[in-house]
């Protein structure tokens, strides 16, 4: 085994950018970090950034974008900036199937106040070599994202998808933000320090012997309640829990597997917990008996336990024909295609938000709905549990083929109220020349759970956006 990663911010080794050359510098010490991992712009509000990868940059098709919607008071507004690798300070250009915009993960990494946009193009060609991927950090400001700056890897080859997925979190417990980035065969971690003329150097994640898993979604949570992150992989077969311990970051735990993931505080004891979807049972075997009937469910685990990964084993699932869940399973729903979990009604136990966007209304196949189900001290209960859709009073729309509505979803508190709000996309909505158009519907938190009352949705001209851009194919974490 290699030795600890924990190392002194003061000596850490780093990748500085000068001139187009790497070379090994020192890392100065943090400034203070934003309060809120996604306010971009400092105004103390959370926003949004939505992933556009199949977008249209200046004839290059599939080049890529993505829109940063604005939190306030009222939630979250029209009032946005749009980036694409063409725009001003981005790194690289937009081209042809790049995928800009894939994933989307945030965190204050140079710990200047403003929160930073990790933005992968999970396809982009990197000199000759095709679908290399790569993984932008949009840095934050005042006044938007005016420069960029691409995180290195250590290895580079043809069909690498270096940034299938990211996530930030401290996961070495130094109190300063780490990133891990998964590829087609390989984790890398980058730890704190990060400066917009240098950032760390990857190290490529330690598999214990015999571990030879590959990489799906990411998600960060402290599950032991230490202070420091665990990191969960969805890996084929398998939920595998990453931690730093006397030997280094590796794997520590494995439980049921899935390709979703969300973490949160589902009981309110202070220690995050995991939900893990599998949306398609028929295609991914997690080796587990499926009680769906390959409708999707999820499975959820919670943090306090006495193995290294820090999640108990006991498996809670979750799926429409479960007791107290409105709806019936019926193949193809993709229960669990989205997740995430957030404490809408502010009682201390937080909401688990299922995203179930093949979910049919009639002739209306793939309209798309969510499902939330309330926390507890006990944990997730389906008592009070809710769906909604396009189809739900004062939501606005109608549930239409294809639309997918759910397809992405993220609990987050936009209007400060200290109660968390539901974002949900459905990029099939508005079909033009066979592309969805996409939307993006804003549901407020209260004291009773979600309403619908005063349901927001933006569409692709509330951002200045072309139709057929599948507007909300991704969304932050």
């Amino acid at each position: 085994m290699r030795p600890s990663l924990r190392v002194s911010l003061a000596t850490a080794v780093v990748v500085t950018l000068t001139g187009g050359f790497l070379s090994a510098t020192e890392g100065p010490a943090a400034a203070a970090p934003a309060s809120l991992a996604d306010d971009f712009n400092g105004d103390g509000y959370r926003d949004l950034a939505v992933g556009m990868p199949e977008k249209t940059v200046n004839g290059h098709k599939r080049a890529g974008a993505v829109v940063v919607t604005f939190g306030s008071s009222t939630g979250l507004t029209s009032k946005h900036v749009v980036v694409t690798q063409d725009s001003t300070g981005v790194p690289g250009a937009a081209e042809t199937e790049d995928l800009f915009g894939t994933d989307l993960s945030n965190g204050d990494l140079d710990g200047d106040g403003y929160a930073d946009l990790l933005v992968t193009s999970e396809r982009e060609k990197v000199g000759d070599l095709s679908e290399r991927g790569s993984v932008t950090v949009l840095w934050g400001g005042s006044t938007g994202f005016r420069s960029g700056t691409t995180l290195p890897t250590a290895l580079s080859y043809k069909e690498q998808w270096f940034g299938t997925d990211t996530a930030v979190g401290d996961f070495v417990g130094d109190a300063s933000p780490d990133v891990v980035v998964s590829d087609s065969a390989s984790l890398w971690l980058f730890e704190g320090g990060f400066r917009r003329t240098s950032i760390p150097a990857p190290i490529d994640v330690d598999r214990r012997p015999g571990n030879d898993y590959g990489f799906g979604q990411l998600a960060a949570g402290d599950f032991t309640g230490d202070g420091k992150d665990e990191l969960a992989v969805a890996a084929p077969g398998a939920t595998v829990i990453f931690s730093e311990d006397a030997e280094g970051f590796h794997d520590e735990q494995a439980l049921g597997g899935g390709t979703t993931l969300t973490t949160g505080d589902l009981n309110g004891d202070g220690r995050d917990d995991l939900a893990v979807g599998l949306p398609d049972p028929y295609l991914d075997d997690n080796h587990l008996t499926d009680p769906s009937g390959n409708a999707g469910y999820v499975t959820t685990y919670y943090g306090g336990g006495t193995a290294p990964g820090g999640l108990k084993t006991t498996r809670h699932t979750f799926h429409q024909n479960t007791s107290g869940i409105p709806g019936t399973n019926e193949s193809g729903d993709e229960f669990g295609a989205a997740l995430s979990i957030a404490d809408i009604n502010g009682d201390g136990p937080a909401e688990l938000a299922i995203g179930i966007p093949c979910e049919s209304f009639d002739s209306a196949h793939c309209g798309g709905d969510v499902l939330v189900l309330r926390g507890s001290a006990s944990g997730t209960v389906t008592t009070g549990a809710t769906r909604y859709s396009q189809n739900s009073s004062n939501v606005p729309g109608t549930a239409e083929n294809n639309d997918t509505f759910g397809y992405r979803i993220l609990l987050a508190d936009f209007n400060r109220n200290g109660k968390a709000d539901l974002a949900v996309s459905a990029p099939g909505e508005n079909v033009v020349n066979n592309v969805g158009s996409g939307a993006l519907w804003q549901l407020h938190g209260a004291a009773g759970g979600l309403t619908t009352t005063g349901t927001d949705v933006f569409n692709p001209a509330d951002y200045g956006v072309s139709t057929g851009s599948r507007l909300g194919d991704a969304l932050g974490d």
